[in-house]
């Protein structure tokens, strides 16, 4: 009996170490160090822990950032240090397409990713070496790209930007390279590598020639961003200092939203228009499923059962406690609720363009029962089924000096925010996505008559449409300034009066009001709305007033960084230098 135990625990132990061997072997990339040093979340316990690195040392690449080992490389392959770096830029924008917050497998030293070996990708593009020398001829053709490209170091910082030689250029944080077409017109040369330099004046002629626009942007101090009242927490982005989107999660929008997950006990539920992969997000998400909190969502579907980011239903296969709407109308809402007490919401999605700080958004931290209370029974009735019109409405839904208020039920532009437009005596500051409810438009426009200061800023993308108000705006007097950067403006707030600012997730349309399901805030309270203030008017002034007769295009050269950032950012399906409007000859109005 004895023996026949012994046997049986042997066989137990082998059966474990056989499941161990053959489960899954997909990781988490969490960090792309360079192109052939790979951070993988081997141990799966979403943190990034001191053996997890991986060197593919069969073969060598680039990188932006100088080394001894890449100089010496450099002379053997009779190339400049410049090259080097350039080279670095391409093959790391490569690592981070093919790579970043992707699930891969490692296996034999070999990284696998979408059933394909990385080493090979890289070394056929042309990016990497083995045993020193290039694989393919496409080696000598990235030489030439990035020769043409004039590549400089640009500090986001600072805004100073430099050779790619200058000692003083990759040693800040905040520093990257990026093609001198892209510079920001308010950048100033490096004095030690550029103005003294004999070909200064030439380089700087050829940067700036590619900019439309002859007003420099005044490099002016970046306001604080983040305010703390009693209950309350205001998150604003400033995308004048962000050029490139990224998934890093390293704002602190995205942190605080990952650090209420790890804190929530009981319940998680979000409403969702989308979402891209962004790593630290979603391993939060499932620790919190694993440790028992009960997680559940509700997002938005076509009636091709399509979602306009590419990784939602991604997220819902992980997360299977969730539902989504099917109708002509949209699920835009962007809140989450923790353990029935605290509500994040605002007008960042959950996508690697909103948590980056790329696009500008308003994001509020509210810590109250009562308006936990209120968006829990709005979400209960989207994950029971119910959007849009046959949702009931909700009432009672304010908090000492904050009023929530639901699309399509509430009718809010109509409701709320026009009667305190109407009521404005000093100024009315309103940065948002779009303007084309007729009714706000033409309750702006009495407002500016009777001597209201009314100032907006609209994203680029919809002006150049039909449907926005922008025309007749300007036509009555009213100051609109169309937004010249790589990024969206994607709030949807007014500030009025030093006493109330309205944040939320509602366009100021008609559909926004009167179909889709949507959320809005109305706070009443003079810091906040001092706060906001302050960083409009900046926002204000980091954009050239030639955009308050001209309409800048969301993806040409005179939006800093559309050119070069990888989005689609007019929706045309074609990126960077492959749109039209991204040609130094293109028109615009």
């Amino acid at each position: 009996m004895k023996k026949t135990s012994i046997i049986l625990l042997i066989l137990t132990f082998l059966a474990f170490l056989f499941y161990q061997t053959q489960k899954s072997t997909d990781y988490l990339v969490l960090r792309i160090n360079s192109p052939t040093e790979i951070v993988l979340d081997l141990n799966q316990n979403g943190m990034e822990d001191d053996d997890e690195t991986i060197s593919l040392g069969t073969i060598q690449s680039f990188s932006t950032k100088p080394s001894t080992a890449q100089g010496e490389l450099a002379k053997e392959l009779k190339i400049s240090s410049e090259d080097t770096l350039g080279l670095g830029f391409l093959a790391e924008n490569f690592a981070k397409e093919a790579l970043d917050g992707q699930k891969v497998k490692y296996k034999n030293s070999n990284i696998i990713v979408d059933d394909k070996n990385y080493q090979t990708m890289i070394l056929d593009k042309g990016l990497a070496l083995k045993k020193g020398k290039p694989q393919t001829t496409q080696f000598k053709k990235n030489l030439e790209k990035v020769r043409k490209l004039h590549l400089i170091i640009f500090n986001n910082k600072s805004h100073k930007y430099h050779k790619l030689s200058c000692k003083y250029g990759l040693i800040a944080h905040n520093s990257q390279i990026i093609p001198s077409s892209q510079l920001p017109k308010d950048a100033k040369p490096c004095k030690f590598c550029l103005v003294k330099h004999k070909n200064f004046k030439k380089f700087h002629k050829y940067s700036q020639k590619y900019k439309y626009y002859d007003d420099e942007i005044p490099d002016i101090k970046s306001p604080a961003t983040i305010l703390q009242t009693n209950n309350l927490k205001i998150f604003l982005t400033d995308f004048t200092r962000v050029l490139k989107p990224s998934n890093n999660c390293d704002t602190p929008v995205c942190r605080t939203l990952v650090q209420e997950i790890n804190s929530a006990q009981s319940t998680i539920d979000f409403a969702i228009y989308g979402y891209t992969k962004i790593p630290a997000l979603q391993k939060a998400l499932e620790n919190a499923k694993q440790r028992g909190v009960k997680v559940r969502f509700v997002y938005d579907l076509d009636g091709k059962n399509q979602n306009i980011y590419p990784d939602t239903l991604y997220l819902a296969k992980i997360l299977t406690n969730n539902q989504h709407d099917i109708s002509p109308n949209i699920m835009h809402d962007k809140f989450f609720i923790f353990d029935n007490k605290t509500v994040m919401t605002g007008s960042a999605n959950i996508s690697n363009t909103d948590m980056s700080g790329f696009n500008s958004n308003a994001i509020v931290l509210i810590d109250s029962e009562k308006i936990a209370n209120v968006y829990s029974q709005e979400f209960e009735q989207m994950y029971s089924g119910k959007f849009h019109k046959q949702k009931t409405k909700i009432k009672n839904k304010e908090d000492a000096e904050i009023s929530v208020y639901f699309s399509p039920k509430d009718r809010a532009i109509t409701t709320q925010v026009i009667p305190l437009v109407d009521g404005a005596q000093k100024y009315i500051y309103i940065p948002a996505f779009l303007i084309t409810h007729k009714g706000l438009t033409d309750s702006l426009i009495k407002a500016s008559r009777r001597g209201v200061a009314v100032k907006i800023i609209l994203d680029a993308t919809n002006t150049h449409t039909s449907a926005s108000k922008m025309k007749a705006l300007r036509a009555s007097g009213v100051q609109v300034k169309t937004e010249n950067l790589a990024g969206k403006l994607h709030s949807k707030s007014v500030i009025i009066d030093d006493t109330y600012t309205i944040i939320g997730s509602m366009n100021f349309s008609r559909s926004g009001e009167g179909a889709n399901d949507e959320n809005l805030i109305v706070i009443k309270n003079k810091e906040i709305t001092m706060f906001y203030k302050t960083f409009f008017q900046y926002l204000w002034k980091r954009i050239p007033d030639k955009w308050l007769k001209y309409n800048a295009r969301s993806e040409a050269p005179e939006s800093i960084g559309s050119c070069s950032d990888g989005i689609d950012n007019d929706f045309d399906g074609k990126t960077d230098k492959a749109d039209d409007s991204c040609k130094i000859n293109a028109k615009h109005n």
